[in-house]
């Protein structure tokens, strides 16, 4: 008895359950994919951040070197149809592109998110309304709304990142309304209504903090979503107007002498496509680590 006794005082107390975010944390460190996602666009926030201050060449001065150079030492992505360097507008693409997929997001959480946390909430009549909104606006192709919008609005990068949150904002909105719909019949959400609570309070104070990891996994999708978007505009000819470089403008301006300077094509077209995958990968990475059916 003594020494069982013994044995139950010297075992070492199990440590607390990691909370939701902790274990989070540790499942997305062990997605390799989601890592390296994360390092590539970490140094695509630092090489953003380095061109405002310095690029190898002035980004809009022309005849820096000899139109249709390829790569070498001077330039080491080579040289456009007017001289200008193609890795120096490269780096300042990186701001517009990353301006475009966050700024696109902060609207469509800054509109979604309330939209759906009152129509999941409150339901009734004001769920109505917002559900034939979202029906009606995924009956009109997202392309047609964004170039009404540009055509209305002018186009200036923050016009496109409205007309792109225009299209993608329902998105945000059904998710929240459904993951509102799904907390609000829950026991403490009960608790706190039967505490005398105000609406405010229950759906900011309780079912967001709930719902927040659905939407950080949305948010995250819809970034290369964006960024995708405004490159499609602007090899269109409908984005950002010249001479601000951004890679969908870069790729259209290349696509036509693909034949005797593919640099100039392939370059901004890596770029996007490496971008895109970081973000996908690293979305993928967030909704397995938030998953609490994994959770051990």
């Amino acid at each position: 008895m003594a020494a069982t006794a013994a044995a139950v005082v010297t075992r070492p107390i199990a440590p607390e359950q990691a909370s939701l975010w902790s274990d989070a944390w540790r499942r997305l460190r062990r997605n390799r994919l989601a890592l390296a996602g994360v390092v590539y666009l970490t140094f695509l926030v630092v090489v953003a951040l380095v061109a405002l201050i310095h690029t190898p060449y002035p980004t809009y001065e022309v005849g820096v070197g000899i139109p249709y150079q390829g790569p070498g030492g001077q330039h080491w992505l080579g040289v456009d149809a007017l001289g200008r360097d193609t890795l120096s507008r490269l780096m300042a693409g990186a701001q517009i592109s990353l301006i475009v997929g966050v700024g696109t997001q902060i609207v469509v959480l800054a509109i979604g998110v309330p939209i759906g946390l009152a129509a999941g909430y409150f339901r009734g009549w004001f769920d109505q309304v917002v559900t034939f909104i979202i029906n009606l606006f995924y009956g009109i192709p997202d392309l047609l709304v964004a170039l009404i919008l540009v055509f209305l609005l002018g186009p200036n990068l923050t016009n496109i990142i409205i007309a792109i949150a225009v299209t993608r904002w329902m998105d945000m909105a059904r998710l929240v309304r459904g993951q509102t719909l799904s907390l609000r019949e829950r026991e403490f959400i009960e608790a706190a209504r039967a505490s005398g609570a105000k609406p405010s309070k229950i759906l900011f104070g309780h079912i967001l903090p709930n719902a927040l990891g659905p939407i950080i996994i949305q948010a995250t999708f819809g970034v290369p979503a964006a960024i995708l978007f405004e490159a499609f505009l602007s090899f269109l000819g409908l984005g950002v107007p010249p001479p601000t470089p951004t890679w969908g403008s870069m790729a259209a301006e290349g696509i036509v002498t693909i034949r005797i300077a593919p640099a100039m094509v392939i370059a901004p077209s890596i770029a996007l496509s490496l971008t895109l995958m970081a973000f996908n990968f690293l979305g993928d990475g967030l909704r397995d680590a938030l998953d609490p059916r994994q959770r051990r």
